[in-house]
């Protein structure tokens, strides 16, 4: 856990703790209690942790709680057309095309593509013989698989602008200065300025890399998610994808399908390291698996206790550390009045720790995730959202880091470099406050 303020933040407080670590801005009673209401200057904001709060703004009434406008702000450079920021008619329509290409049917096809990014990484791996700081190398692994998932060929040649282009935006457009978060989103701050810049040159990016995949041979099924989004109609009218939609499609599912994925596999591997045990038994439940690309698909309902780490790594450490709502007309609930405009929270990382719902939150305990034990209770374990806006690649993310886990564990033991705390700090994700040292040890076959 980090350092929890001793009183309730100030206007000023909520401003720094929101641009330079979201985790400080509760204290601990707010993790005991059902709801929290604080004042931002003009505006009133409340964190909600009663499960019936949360369905009630998130499921029931989800239609009087939109994004604010601070987190549209932030999110239009990589997806201003995109299934992310699209409101009514428009959120239906790219929903319901989206949906079919992240099915159960195309997960043996995604399958394999995370077994040969993760072969590569292991025989990168094996020829390193020092200590090695494993987020870099973890979020480059979710970047390759990101994009041989989208595009079943190689991008080699434009990973590294994509990763410049993704620490761009996570280390300086997705960071909010005060005018963000209390200016209405029409209405250009400083920063906007920048943030259209690099839109313009991220979508020119996404556009090389379609225009080179768009030259491969067409097949009958399809490779990849890129022909799947290609292919994709809506149910109802047929409609396919623009080319700015399928761009900022794309162009999302990258960011989103490899920062915080790359952060869960850090994550998972630290809290390996640190709890021998849990090792061990990931270690033997993969120990005679077969793990090939040819094999993998049919692997995952093989691998209940590494599914149960990656669970149990989502619950301490959910890359979307807070869900941002706001209230769009006046509404009441569970005994709560909620004037029109007031500013919703709901943080996965408060109710993944509240003391109401778990035992021994801060602990690291992936039983709690096995078959047949007790599941947690509804609407208090959000790793992806819930409602109509859940994460609509929740399963893939599932799978993958699930995979990665496990193959990875196939191949070495991980031992911590040192015994130094880690902290976690949230800004736009969930990520380490230093870099976290690791020695890697070939297993015997």
């Amino acid at each position: 856990m980090p350092e929890l303020p001793a009183r309730p933040v100030s206007a000023a407080g909520f401003v720094r703790a929101m641009t330079h670590n979201g985790l400080q801005l509760w204290t601990k009673e707010a993790y005991e209690a059902d709801y929290v209401e604080e004042r931002l200057v003009h505006q009133k904001r409340v964190l909600l942790n009663k499960p019936d709060m949360v369905h009630h703004v998130l499921v029931e009434n989800n239609g009087n709680y939109a994004r604010t406008e601070y987190a549209i702000r932030l999110i239009r450079p990589i997806g201003r057309y995109s299934l992310m920021l699209a409101t009514g008619d428009r959120w239906k329509h790219q929903r319901r095309t989206i949906s079919p290409t992240l099915a159960p049917k195309m997960m043996p096809i995604l399958a394999q593509h995370v077994a040969h990014c993760i072969d590569d990484e292991v025989r990168d791996l094996a020829a390193q013989d020092r200590v090695l700081d494993l987020l870099p190398i973890m979020q480059t692994l979710a970047l390759k698989i990101a994009a041989r998932s989208m595009f079943s060929v190689e991008i080699r040649e434009y990973g590294p602008a994509v990763r410049a282009a993704v620490r761009e935006f996570i280390q300086k457009h997705a960071r909010a200065s005060f005018a963000d978060l209390v200016m209405p989103y029409w209405l250009p701050t400083p920063r906007d300025f920048s943030r259209g810049g690099f839109r313009k040159r991220w979508l020119a990016l996404i556009e090389q890399i379609i225009e080179v995949r768009e030259q491969q041979p067409a097949t009958d099924a399809p490779r990849d998610l890129f022909d799947a989004l290609l292919a994709a109609r809506e149910p109802d009218t047929g409609a396919a994808f623009s080319r700015v939609e399928l761009a900022d499609q794309i162009g999302t599912m990258i960011v989103a399908g490899h920062e915080p994925n790359g952060l869960t596999l850090l994550w998972a591997l630290y809290l390996l390291a640190s709890a021998p045990d849990a090792q061990a038994a990931v270690a033997a439940e993969v120990r005679e698996l077969d793990l090939s690309p040819e094999r993998v698909g049919d692997a995952f309902k093989a691998l209940p206790y590494t599914r149960a780490v990656v669970d149990e790594t989502l619950r301490l450490y959910p890359p979307a550390w807070v869900i941002l709502r706001r209230c769009v007309a006046p509404d009441q609930f569970e005994g709560l009045s909620v004037a029109r405009g007031t500013q919703m929270m709901i943080s996965p990382w408060v109710l993944h720790r509240h003391r109401g719902y778990w035992q021994n939150p801060d602990v690291f305990d992936p039983a709690r995730f096995l078959p047949g034990a007790p599941p947690p209770a509804r609407f208090t374990y959000l790793p992806f959202g819930t409602g109509p806006r859940v994460c609509v690649g929740a399963q893939f993310t599932l799978a993958e880091t699930t995979l990665a886990v496990a193959k990875l564990v196939q191949a070495f033991d991980f031992q911590l470099a040192d015994n130094a705390p880690v902290r976690p700090v949230a800004r736009v994700t969930t990520v380490p406050d230093r870099p976290v040292l690791f020695r890697l040890k070939p297993r015997k076959p």
